[in-house]
């Protein structure tokens, strides 16, 4: 258990370390390329449906900025869990939890303060909200450690390019929910989140064990 906790607790710092600007880029970059144009042209005259698919936008260009990152260095992971002892499903495990914990709170602040400054909120109720950006923060998160620890693509734009459609094709299920399906719909779009989430995290546990023989 001490293992563990260290693994989080270096993580998170690692995490904290490479996010903490995108507290002031991303916010930044909404309002100029988001935000600013849509009020420029009269905020009054614009459905609030467009806010809607704006503020997903606005998470998918946070979670990207949050992703685009160095590879892990395959080498030096190796050395450092064959001198503690850690598995890498293990590693795999805690680094998602320790990106949750980091990733998810600034993804409802940052989506809190769009709604607080553009006046507008969601269709639907606060439960299925937080619970599809959940869903969304769980497999964004997953999908990025895949390519951290499976890909070799250092060059940023690359990543950006490959990163987009995913985190895109996750979104596709917020959408509906968030504006405002009926709630027999909003149960059926949040299990099949489940779904992908246990098909994602099953197909990381494989490659991982597939690595280690």
């Amino acid at each position: 258990m001490f293992i563990n906790n260290f693994v989080i607790k270096k993580e998170l710092l690692n995490e904290y370390r490479n996010n903490t600007s995108l507290f002031l880029i991303t916010p930044t970059m909404a309002v100029l390329v988001l935000v600013f144009p849509i009020l420029s042209e009269n905020r009054f005259v614009v459905d609030d449906d467009f806010f809607i698919i704006n503020r997903i936008l606005f998470l998918i260009f946070f979670t990207t900025l949050f992703s685009i990152r160095n590879p892990i260095n395959e080498n030096k992971l190796r050395r450092e869990l064959n001198f503690a002892n850690i598995d890498r499903n293990y590693f795999f495990k805690f680094k998602t939890v320790s990106e949750f914990i980091i990733y998810f709170p600034q993804s409802l602040i940052l989506l809190t303060l769009f709604s607080v400054f553009t006046n507008t909120g969601v269709e639907s109720n606060l439960f299925y909200f937080i619970i599809s950006v959940a869903f969304f923060s769980i497999n964004s998160i997953m999908v990025n450690i895949i390519f951290q620890m499976f890909t070799t693509f250092s060059n940023r734009f690359v990543q950006f390019i490959l990163m987009v459609p995913v985190f895109m094709s996750l979104s596709f299920f917020i959408a509906p929910i968030w504006l405002g399906i009926n709630p027999n719909l909003s149960n059926i779009y949040l299990l099949m989140y489940l779904g992908i989430t246990i098909l994602i995290s099953s197909y990381a546990n494989w490659f991982l064990q597939k690595d280690l023989k």
